[in-house]
């Protein structure tokens, strides 16, 4: 448990890492194609590609960040209108579903990735299976910090801490 607990951890922090790097990259990209059009009429050929492909691996990426703790948006109305034991077991059967969901997805995202269909851009010259390695990286990321949630939730149940399932879908500090 706490391999799994210290993996999701590093892995949220290594996430959170890429995507600042990856979303600063894009600022400065535009910023750079802003110049090069409207300062010295002449624009840039890739920055468009090279924006999306990094929008792309921020995205998925990001995502685990999210995951840890439970932060993405969650509508909880219905359960927090449940009992405290009821409550905590819908939020981990929850999680188990989308747990599944996440190992069929990038199960789907690395035969995608391996298979032989990919077009190159037109600008980078770069193929695009890189931009759908981004879904398998991301998927296989998120199954990770799921797998720890789920354990970190069933512990919480045992020791019967109501007060850990009280802030999730409520977002939060990262």
């Amino acid at each position: 448990m706490r391999v799994l607990d210290q993996s999701s951890i590093w892995i949220g922090r290594l996430a959170m890492a890429a995507g600042m790097t990856l979303v600063a990259s894009i600022a400065g990209i535009m910023l750079a194609q802003v110049v090069f059009r409207y300062v010295l009429n002449s624009s840039l050929q890739w920055s468009e590609e090279l924006s999306v492909l990094a929008l792309v691996w921020a995205v998925f990426i990001g995502s685990a960040v999210l995951v840890r703790g439970w932060q993405h948006i969650a509508v909880t109305a219905f359960v927090k209108m449940l009992p405290d034991r009821l409550q905590s077991m819908t939020f981990v059967v929850a999680k188990i579903l989308t747990l599944l969901f996440l190992i069929v997805v990038t199960y789907y995202a690395v035969m995608v990735f391996i298979g032989p269909i990919h077009a190159t851009s037109v600008s980078l010259g770069v193929s695009t299976r890189w931009a759908k390695l981004s879904l398998a990286v991301g998927g296989a990321l998120m199954t990770v910090v799921t797998l720890a949630e789920i354990v970190r939730d069933i512990a919480a149940i045992r020791r019967g801490d109501r007060g850990h399932f009280a802030q999730l879908g409520e977002g939060g500090s990262l």
